[in-house]
């Protein structure tokens, strides 16, 4: 096989692998990374932050992600504005894909006690790929090993491709404790191929969440602070050939919170299970929390063992929040 052959299979697996989407195991804290619509949640105004990390178990290989996100509800108009900003890296392979979204939410009374968030994105991404950190066949010296630092094999392909990207989102929730999502991503298909003469769209993403809060308490009568709650959250994800299901359950007990996740991906019959366990701590108007999961299974996508670690940082800037007083509820505005 030719050298230029390999080459044009390495950048045939990048476009493939990391054209789809990154999942984030915080989702169930930072909704909007899933569904920008939940960046209206709460009518009030936040900044986030997200570090991730997946390396190889026993191994020195490792894909970093970062996610900022800011937003502002506009309660005169009843609308919300948002900006996130998403960096992805694989360092071994030099390849790194960002992009930066604008999102409009809209708020509209259903009923009463019913509320419809929808949202408008549109996105500016960008991938790269360092040709410096591959390695080509006329560069290794097979009798000592070395690697020279030059190479004459001709590469026709770009290192860089940029694209806009566009999506659409929505999610009902009561006063109380129940909400319903749904989101579409990359509606107009992307091409993101390094390889001016050949097209790899991004598929379309859509994805499903549902959210209930149980107050665990509610009479203060029992054993558990009066500020204690069981929130359960589970979305669906389908994009081209794979699918994703996340789960989650976590107890909030007044300033702190403990949490359990699983998350189930297939892909042309390859399974990959993950199970998580996260905690966080409230102060005031800001959460800190972290996230940490393994995979279980054996048969899964890659062929080696990741572990995944997250961290975390929310700022909510609803001016009632530092006055309540351990009452860390999803729906504290509402009550």
């Amino acid at each position: 096989m030719t050298k230029l052959l390999h080459f044009i299979i390495l950048v045939f697996c990048v476009n493939l692998m990391y054209s789809q989407e990154y999942f984030y195991n915080n989702q169930n804290k930072i909704t909007g990374t899933l569904n920008p619509s939940f960046y209206g949640f709460g009518e009030t105004s936040q900044l986030g932050v997200i570090y991730g990390n997946e390396s190889i178990v026993n191994g020195d290989s490792n894909i970093e992600n970062s996610f900022a996100f800011g937003s502002a509800f506009f309660e005169d108009y009843n609308f919300s504005l948002a900006l996130d900003v998403n960096l992805f890296q694989i360092n071994a392979l030099g390849y790194s894909a960002s992009q930066v979204n604008a999102h409009y939410i809209y708020k509209t009374n259903l009923t009463y006690d019913w509320i419809l968030n929808s949202s408008l994105s549109i996105g500016y991404g960008n991938n790269k790929l360092d040709y410096s950190d591959l390695v080509f066949e006329d560069q290794i010296d097979v009798l000592t090993g070395n690697i020279s630092g030059i190479s004459i094999d001709p590469v026709n392909v770009n290192n860089r491709v940029n694209y806009f990207d566009l999506g659409a989102g929505a999610h009902i929730h009561n006063s109380r404790n129940l909400f319903f999502g749904l989101n579409l991503k990359h509606i107009n298909q992307p091409n993101t191929s390094f390889n001016s003469e050949t097209k790899v769209a991004k598929d379309l993403f859509m994805s499903f969440q549902a959210g209930y809060e149980h107050d665990l308490n509610p009479y203060n009568r029992g054993v558990l602070p009066s500020n204690s709650y069981l929130f359960l959250f589970g979305s669906f994800s389908k994009q081209g050939a794979k699918s994703r299901v996340d789960l989650y359950q976590q107890a909030i007990i007044e300033n702190f919170s403990l949490g359990l996740s699983q998350h189930l991906n297939n892909y042309l019959g390859a399974s990959l299970t993950t199970i998580g366990a996260s905690a966080s701590v409230y102060l005031d108007q800001m959460e800190i929390g972290a996230n940490y999961s393994f995979e279980l299974s054996n048969n899964n996508l890659t062929g080696v063992a990741y572990n995944y670690f997250e961290i975390f940082i929310l700022f909510d800037f609803y001016q009632f929040r530092q006055f309540r007083r351990g009452n860390n509820s999803r729906f504290f505005n509402f009550n």
